[in-house]
C-alpha cells in the first residue's frame, strides 16, 4: 500500500507548499473549478481558464471574492427573457397599485361611484329616448307608405316609383337608427362595466367586516389578473409547475421553444391571430416563489388588439384557478 500513498502525499505537500509560497509573497491565489469539477490553484488566470468558476483567496486562505462560471449564450438569452418577464410583472403590479391609489383618492364610498355613474349615463339615456321616439315615427311613416303601396297592389295597379323610393328611404333611416341605438347601448354598457369594476375593486380594498384580511383579498384578485400563482412550499411549487406546463402547452397556439427549470416559453407568434404563452419561476423575497404566466402576441396592430382583448384577459385570469383546481385534485391534466 505504501508505494500508492507516497505519491498522493507528496503531491498534496507540494500543492500546499506552492499555495503558502504564493501567499507569502503576497500574490493573489485563485482556486479554479473546471467543467468536470476538478479543482486547481494558481496565481494567475489564463484566458482558456477565464470561463471557469474561481475563488480569490486572501493571505490566510479565506475566500474574498467569487467569480461565477461564464454563462453560455443560451443561458444568457434565457436569463434575459426571465429578467424581461420580471420587469413586465413589476410594471403590471405597479400600474395596478397606481390605479388602486387613484381609486381610493377619488372616492370615499360606493354611493359616490354610483352617483358619478348616474351623472355620466343621464345624457346617454336622454339621447336614447330621443332616438327611440324617432324610430317610432319612422315605423309609423313606413307603415303608412306600405299600406298605400298595398292599396295599389290590391287594385292591380303598379306602385308609383316615388312611393317605392320613399319606402326604401324610410327603411334605410330605420336601419341607421337601429345602428345608432346599438352604439348608444354599447357606450352605456361600457360605462356601467367600468364603474362596476371600480365598485368591485373599491369594496375589495376597503371592506372591513369580512373575516378575510383586506390585503389577502386584494392580492388574490391581483394575482388572478396578473397571471400569478404564489407557492406555499417547495412541494406545492413543484406540482404547480407541472400543472402550469400543461396550461401553457394546451392553450398556446405556437410551438414550444424554450424549456428549462425556470422558464418555459412557446415560440413568438408570426401571425396576427396567434399567441404564445410562457411560464417563469420568480423568487420574491416577500411572497416566496411565484409562477408568472405571460402571453405574447405578434408585434402588430392586430396582435396588440388581440392581447388587449377579453379573450386573452380571461385566459390570463383563468391561470390561477386552473392551477388551484388541479392542485386540489392532484391531477395535472386540462
Amino acid at each position: 500500500m505504501r508505494p500508492h500513498i507516497f505519491p498522493v502525499t507528496f503531491f498534496l505537500t507540494c500543492t500546499l507548499s506552492l499555495f503558502h509560497t504564493q501567499v507569502a509573497y503576497g500574490k493573489k491565489v485563485y482556486k479554479l473549478v473546471d467543467e468536470t469539477g476538478k479543482t486547481s490553484f494558481s496565481d494567475q488566470v489564463s484566458p482558456d481558464k477565464a470561463k471557469y468558476q474561481r475563488e480569490t483567496l486572501s493571505k490566510g486562505g479565506r475566500v474574498i471574492d467569487v467569480t461565477e462560471k461564464e454563462k453560455t449564450k443560451e443561458q444568457q438569452e434565457r436569463e434575459s427573457l426571465l429578467n424581461l418577464l420580471r420587469k413586465k410583472q413589476e410594471t403590471i403590479i405597479q400600474n395596478q397599485k397606481a390605479r388602486d391609489n387613484a381609486l381610493l383618492r377619488t372616492y370615499h364610498s360606493k354611493e359616490e361611484i354610483l352617483a358619478e355613474l348616474k351623472t355620466r349615463i343621464q345624457p346617454i339615456e336622454a339621447q336614447k329616448k330621443l332616438i327611440e321616439a324617432e324610430a317610432l315615427q319612422q315605423l309609423e311613416r313606413l307603415d303608412t307608405k306600405q299600406k298605400s303601396a298595398a292599396t295599389f297592389e290590391r287594385n292591380a295597379k303598379p306602385v308609383p316609383p316615388n312611393l317605392i323610393a320613399e319606402i326604401n328611404a324610410i327603411q334605410d333611416e330605420i336601419e341607421h337608427t337601429k345602428q345608432t341605438i346599438g352604439e348608444n347601448m354599447a357606450q352605456q354598457k361600457k360605462f356601467v362595466d367600468e364603474y362596476d369594476a371600480n365598485i368591485k375593486r373599491f369594496l375589495l380594498l376597503t371592506k372591513s367586516d369580512d373575516p378575510t384580511p383586506k390585503n389577502q383579498i386584494a392580492s388574490i384578485e391581483e394575482a388572478q389578473e396578473l397571471g400569478l400563482f404564489r407557492c406555499e412550499n417547495d412541494f406545492q411549487c413543484k406540482k404547480a409547475w407541472e400543472i402550469a406546463l400543461v396550461f401553457v402547452n394546451t392553450y398556446s397556439t405556437t410551438v414550444p421553444d424554450i424549456n428549462t427549470d425556470e422558464l418555459v416559453m412557446h415560440a413568438l407568434p408570426t401571425k396576427d391571430d396567434n399567441f404564445s404563452l410562457s411560464i417563469a419561476k420568480i423568487i420574491n423575497k416577500d411572497d416566496g416563489n411565484l409562477l408568472f404566466l405571460d402571453i405574447h402576441c405578434r408585434n402588430s396592430t392586430l396582435g396588440e388588439k388581440l392581447c388587449a382583448s377579453p379573450k386573452i384577459q380571461n385566459l390570463r385570469a383563468s391561470f390561477r384557478p386552473y392551477v388551484n383546481e388541479r392542485l386540489n385534485n392532484s391531477v395535472p391534466t386540462p
